[in-house]
Formats: structure tokens, sequence, C-alpha cells
């Protein structure tokens, strides 16, 4: 009898010395780290993680030499090490890591991504270094493996495609941006919409600067930017809509008016392409109508025109629009001629001359200005054969 429970207990004893045995010789990990053997801890995690993959506390371990050997690889190298601590990470989650192992993850995923995100915007920002913004991008892309609904470093990183020429990429970066975005900021669509305009995709453009649902007179370059839109969309109505209250709040800015002023031209021109057709039609008296539409509204656009250059009157580009504008109405005027009725025939013509004394004078303004422009000069020499003819004619 006694013999027997010694020997129970005996066995009990061995069992317990078993576990303890074993729990002593497992290697510390976190020793392993504290010296930065990762090679070892690596191995260490690894082994036993193919025993009981269930250890989140493992995966975070394992993702922090791997973070620790990303710190020492170069830019270039990083991607396959952030893509196995992000793994990790989620491994972590996966098997029910507790609330201060998700805020560890929480923190160490934050500062991973702080660091690259950071570091592309030193080396962007570094206008010494030649390829400032290739090495920007590879650290934007490694943040992004880190965190990828990162909004401000897809922006960033669209900065840094555009720089390079990579437009249809940048947009890509900035959709993607969007489409983590619960509340979208105005720049975002405002961006999107000049990548958009710089692709020649003027009706995207347009939509993207609708999105962004400013107060445009807040915000001249979200103005400028859809006004753009709708000008290469041929959509003049929708851009005088946007200019007409600018100049209005803006009296002093030429730029505004001589934007507008080639929009009204715009107006005009479709306008006179109306009273073609009222003259094909022998309709009379809307022709009529039409004529004067098209008069007040070329007024509009000539004066506004005037106003732009009187503000800046060495701006050439200011001085090319009011040629551009007599030479081009002058061309319309003239083509209506054949077309009006009998009573309209002289008025057209008086109109149209009128509108080329108008061109000449700024084509030659122009040649003081660039003597060697082969375009005003082939203008000039057109406009004075056509004054010359006229001359002639009424001689």
């Amino acid at each position: 009898m006694t013999i027997s429970n010694f020997t129970r207990l005996t066995g009990l004893l061995l069992v317990a010395g078993f576990f303890y045995s074993c729990g002593t010789s497992q290697v510390n990990i976190d020793e392993l780290l504290a010296n930065n053997n990762y090679q070892q801890a690596m191995e260490e995690i690894d082994s036993r993680l193919s025993e009981d993959p269930n250890q989140p506390q493992l995966y975070i371990q394992r993702a922090q030499i791997n973070a620790a050997l990303a710190k020492d690889a170069d830019p270039e190298q990083r991607a396959e090490f952030y893509t196995d601590i992000s793994n990790d990470f989620e491994s972590a989650i996966e098997y029910d890591a507790d609330q201060a192992q998700s805020s560890t993850i929480d923190s160490l995923r934050q500062q991973y991504w702080k660091d690259e995100h950071n570091a592309g915007l030193q080396v962007s920002d570094n206008t010494s270094i030649s390829n400032r913004y290739t090495q920007a991008q590879i650290h934007f892309r490694n943040a992004l493996i880190l965190r990828n609904d990162a909004i401000s470093t897809y922006r960033n990183l669209s900065v840094t495609q555009f720089n390079l020429g990579n437009i249809d990429d940048a947009i890509n970066s900035l959709e993607t941006a969007l489409s983590y975005a619960e509340d979208p900021s105005a720049d975002l669509y405002e961006n999107l919409g000049y990548l958009y305009l710089e692709i020649g995709n003027p009706s995207e453009a347009a939509q993207y600067y609708e999105l962004a649902n400013t107060d445009i007179s807040e915000d001249l370059n979200l103005a400028f930017g859809l006004v753009n839109a709708y000008i290469s969309n041929g959509d003049s109505e929708s851009a005088i809509d946007i200019l007409e209250p600018l100049v209005e709040e803006n009296p002093d800015n030429a730029d505004l008016r001589n934007v507008y002023g080639t929009q009204l031209y715009e107006i005009t021109s479709q306008i006179l392409q109306d009273l073609k057709t009222a003259y094909n039609n022998n309709n009379s008296t809307l022709a009529e109508q039409i004529m004067l539409e098209a008069e007040g509204m070329g007024e509009s656009a000539e004066e506004q025109l005037i106003e732009a250059f009187k503000r800046d009157t060495s701006n050439v580009e200011y001085l090319e629009s009011l040629a551009v504008f007599y030479n081009n109405l002058s061309a319309q005027y003239l083509s209506l001629q054949d077309l009006a009725s009998d009573e309209d025939k002289e008025a057209m013509r008086n109109k149209a001359f009128t509108l080329i004394d108008f061109a000449i004078d700024y084509y030659e303004r122009l040649i003081n200005i660039d003597p060697n422009n082969q375009e005003y000069t082939n203008r000039l020499d057109v406009l004075n054969q056509l004054k010359e003819r006229q001359t002639s004619s009424s001689n």
C-alpha cells in the first residue's frame, strides 16, 4: 500500500518535471530581439508557429523583425519586408489578438507607415536629389503596403507620378484615395479635374470640378479649372455662367475678362450660325431678331477683351485676343453677305470691313512686338488684300 502511493506520487513528479524542463529549454525571443539576433529569432518563431499557429504575439514579433530588416535595406528592397509585416499583422488579428496586442499592431503599423511616408516627403522636397520623384515614389508605394487606406500617401504619390509624367498613374492614385475617403475634400476632386483636363478628357474633368461643390467665388483655381473644362468641352454657356459673376466680383482681374470675352465671342459665333439658318429659310423676321442678338453679344465680347487689355497693355495674349476676335468676326460677317437679304447686305458688308480695320490695327501692333512671327504677317497680308479689294470695288 505504501509502495503503491509512493509510485503514483513519483509519476506525478516526473510529469511535472517534464513540463518544467520543456519550458525552460525554449529560447527567449525577446532576448534575441534585444541583441539584434534576428535570424535566430525568426527561426525560433517559425518553428513555434509551425507547431501551433494560434499565437498572435509571435506574429507581432516576427513583424517587428521584418521592420528592423526593412530599415537596414535600401528603399527599393523593402516591399517584400513590408508585405510580410502586413501579412503577420493580419494573421495576429485572425488568431484573435487581445486588446493590448491589437493596440500594439495599430501603433506599429502607424509607426512604420509614417516613417516611409515622411521619407517620401523629405526626398520629394530635396531639390539636390536628381531623381527625387522616382525615389519619393518608392517610399510612398512602400508606405501604402503598410496602410493601403492612407489617403495622404495616395495624394503625395499622385504628385510624384504627375511630376514624372505618368498622369494616368496619378489619376489612378487619386481615384483610389477617393474610394477610401468617407468625406472627400474639395481639393481631391479639384486635383482629379485638373488631371483629366491634362489628358484631354474635359467631360470627366468637369464632373470632378462640379463634385468639389465649393463656392467658386472663393476659389479662383477651382473656378478656372471648371471654366477650362467647360471650354475644352465646347460648353461656352456653362463657362459664361461662371465667368459673369466672377468678373463682377473681380473687375480688375484681366485674365477673367479676357477669358470671358473669348467665350462671349464663341456665343456670338453660334448666334451667327443661327442667322445663316434663318437666311436659308427665308425667315426675315427671325433673321432680324438674331442679328440684333449677335450684335449685342459681339459688343459685350469686344468690351471685355478691351477691358482686359486696358488693365495690362504689355500683355501680348490680350492684344492677340483682340486681333483674333476682330479677324474672326469680320470673316463671319463676310460669309453672311451672299445669304443676307438685299436690305441687309450693305450693313453686313460695312460691319465686316469696320471689323477688318480693327483687326489690321491690332495685327500691326503684334508685328511691332514680334516682327518675325510669320503667322501675324500672313494674317495681316490677307486682311490688307481684303481691304484693297473693298476699296477697289467701292471706286
